[in-house]
């Protein structure tokens, strides 16, 4: 689970800072799902306090309970609310002139972006962020750096771990008898598919019962396929895959066509993230744990879609510095 708290949304919630650098509170009143335990502990290095107020609560409730307490101890108030789903900024900014206080007012979707680094993906298929453009994609000033950083690291990448390839395919072959190599279909740029290249990890009959998400302490898994899978040992064959010109060095992870189906009905703009080349690593598997299923496609897709929007060479260069961490730290799955 990543719920950020274990009550229900039924409920006010209110997080201290003893570490903020300002004097200013925060206030969330649109629907806090979007927000994870990391985005708190970032957060609260800069409020005071922040507090999550569900839809639920009723306007009496709000003002004399939820806010006024508030306006008692600070000056400076930062609201942040969904526009689509709650009108009830305007109660709370007149509570706050009145008494001669501080605010500034944010949409979740502005605020996602500017404070968060993702982009606000709606729980609700029928709700549209005004900030998205649906058509956005790659031009050339993007797609030739890109190229360069993909085709100059993957030959430095090939030529330092030809000795763990080799070294890679003689224990899969003695643990796991079998193709040292994996072959999956995977959905690509334009939702065209390709045949993705992998170390072998799991067993030959490890979707006899048809095809699962992987998970953390998977029990398909042998020995030395799970050491591969902690240090990312198993995705140096798609390598081969940059070469092809399926896929880049830094992009949204490409998913299999069964779950893509799957997700592009459940989840708003997900088909979105096709519109660029998927990449061996990316701004969401950096930023966002391991996870599987709807709920973490969507948080995933919050960091794919401000990578494909805000990209840069600065941000590019990060991606690719955060995985050798998590490599090297052997955070990985």
């Amino acid at each position: 689970m990543r719920r950020i708290y274990t009550a229900d949304r039924t409920t006010i919630h209110r997080l201290r800072s003893k570490t903020a650098t300002t004097d200013e509170v925060l206030i969330i009143t649109s629907y806090d799902y979007f927000l994870q335990k990391f985005d708190l502990a970032a957060l609260l290095r800069k409020y005071k306090e922040i507090t999550l107020i569900p839809q639920s609560t009723g306007d009496d409730y709000l003002l004399n309970h939820a806010v006024s307490p508030l306006l008692d101890k600070f000056e400076k108030i930062h609201l942040v609310t969904n526009p689509q789903y709650d009108s009830r900024y305007h109660v709370i900014y007149e509570l706050v002139v009145k008494r001669n206080k501080s605010i500034k007012i944010s949409t979740v979707y502005d605020f996602c972006e500017t404070t968060l680094k993702k982009i606000y993906i709606p729980e609700n298929v029928t709700e549209t962020n005004p900030n998205i453009d649906q058509n956005i994609q790659f031009g050339k000033r993007v797609r030739y750096p890109k190229k360069i950083i993909d085709v100059t690291i993957s030959f430095v990448l090939l030529a330092l771990s030809f000795p763990i390839w080799l070294f890679s395919y003689l224990r899969i072959k003695m643990q796991s008898p079998g193709p040292a190599f994996f072959y999956q279909e995977r959905v690509g740029m334009n939702n065209k598919s390709f045949n993705c290249i992998k170390f072998r990890s799991m067993r030959l009959d490890a979707e006899t019962n048809g095809a699962i998400f992987s998970r953390k302490r998977d029990s398909r898994v042998f020995s030395y396929g799970a050491f591969m899978r902690v240090s990312r040992i198993d995705e140096l064959p798609q390598i081969i895959n940059v070469f092809k010109r399926d896929i880049s060095l830094i992009g949204p992870r490409p998913e299999r066509p069964v779950f893509t189906e799957t997700f592009d009905e459940t989840i708003p703009y997900y088909n979105m993230r096709h519109n660029v080349k998927p990449g061996i690593t990316g701004y969401a598997q950096v930023m966002y744990p391991y996870g599987a299923g709807v709920y973490d496609a969507r948080h995933k897709l919050m960091y794919d879609l401000f990578y494909i929007k805000n990209w840069s060479l600065i941000l590019e260069l990060k991606i690719i510095f955060r995985t050798a961490v998590v490599i090297f730290g052997r955070k990985g799955r």
